[in-house]
């Protein structure tokens, strides 16, 4: 049992299991209310509320003694996170927005529902049924393919050591056990108007709500210097974003004469940023291959590699000028932030 001081009867006071779980359930809502972000605030508060009526029905002293630890340790986590410790904070919104935890899950549910069922491999055993393809789950896994995950499909021997064919049973259980390890390393794409907010956050074009509640408490104010709350800055919840960004897509369902199909892409904000090189207007008079318009045969010319990387910098840097324009448009920029990037 925990023991609280009593200023009153100047005796420690012990909490009991039931009571140690309501002075945790105030103290996690307590961390949550501080957080800046306003989306963090409320799906956090709606999964610590979850969770505590999951297991408010658990009797086992063991399982209760585990569950409160956790919830110190989530207490511990959301602490450090208000008081400066960006890791902290990235660790907290990769749950609250789906790149971590149960909502993960909850977002990839309609991905799953949409496969296709396959025929076993074997036939009378369902078991040997390989995972069926989901166009919209492929078109997320090749936006990711090099960031998170290596691969689509397992590469698969056709003959055994000994030269016998591979088993069908082999391959079903190969491809399953490949499917499951990309669902757990691939994020679910964001909605659109998730999206489209934290890209207006990175940019600095939207600000997040504060919170009522301010981390600055007697026992932090006081004391040593490290243990001293930090502030985020604008400019540091700008790039803490940025990085929670970088882990989700977009998807978009294109339809065309031929067939519409599905896709995922990151977005062009991460492309092209103040601090990285390539602008627009640095690209004027150069071809498709990198190289200056009107020079043929010229062996000083830029072409291989170099032309390559310069072509794919002029492709990132006039995506991001054609968002930039269409947001500027729409009237979704201030016009005090107009002529920023």
């Amino acid at each position: 049992m925990s023991t609280v001081s009593s200023l009153v009867l100047r005796k420690p006071v012990v909490l009991n299991k039931p009571q140690q779980a309501i002075r945790l359930l105030r103290g996690l809502y307590r961390e949550t209310s501080c957080l800046f972000d306003e989306v963090a605030r409320k799906q956090i508060q709606i999964r610590i509320r979850e969770r505590f009526r999951e297991c408010k029905d658990v009797k086992d002293e063991q399982r209760v003694t585990k569950l409160l630890k956790d919830g110190r340790r989530i207490l511990s986590t959301l602490t450090r996170a208000n008081n400066g410790d960006k890791w902290r904070l990235v660790y907290v919104l990769q749950h609250a927005y789906g790149a971590k935890g149960k909502l993960k899950h909850e977002m990839l549910k309609p991905l799953l529902k949409k496969a296709e069922p396959q025929e076993p491999l074997i036939p009378g055993r369902r078991r040997t049924a390989p995972p069926g393809p989901s166009p919209a789950l492929v078109a997320l896994m090749k936006a990711q393919v090099g960031k998170s995950i290596k691969v689509i499909e397992p590469v698969i021997p056709k003959e055994t050591v000994s030269g016998k064919p591979f088993p069908r049973v082999r391959i079903a259980n190969m491809k399953w056990r490949h499917q499951s390890m990309n669902l757990r390393r691939i994020t679910p794409p964001l909605s659109s108007s998730d999206f489209e907010r934290m890209e207006m956050l990175v940019m600095g074009f939207r600000k997040c709500v504060p919170p009522k509640r301010q981390y600055l408490t007697r026992d932090t104010r006081i004391g040593p210097k490290k243990q001293r709350p930090h502030r985020y800055t604008p400019r540091m919840q700008r790039r803490i974003f940025e990085y929670v960004l970088e882990q989700f897509t977009s998807m978009e369902y294109k339809d065309n004469p031929q067939g519409g199909k599905w896709v995922a892409k990151y977005s062009p904000v991460l492309q092209t940023l103040l601090r990285k090189e390539g602008a627009p207007e640095d690209f004027e008079g150069v071809n498709g291959k990198g190289e200056p318009e009107g020079l043929i045969g010229n062996p000083n010319a830029v072409t291989g590699k170099s032309a390559a990387e310069r072509n794919r910098l002029k492709g990132k840097a006039l995506e991001f000028a054609n968002w930039l324009e269409a947001k500027r448009r729409d009237g979704k920029i201030p016009k005090e932030m107009g002529h920023f990037w």
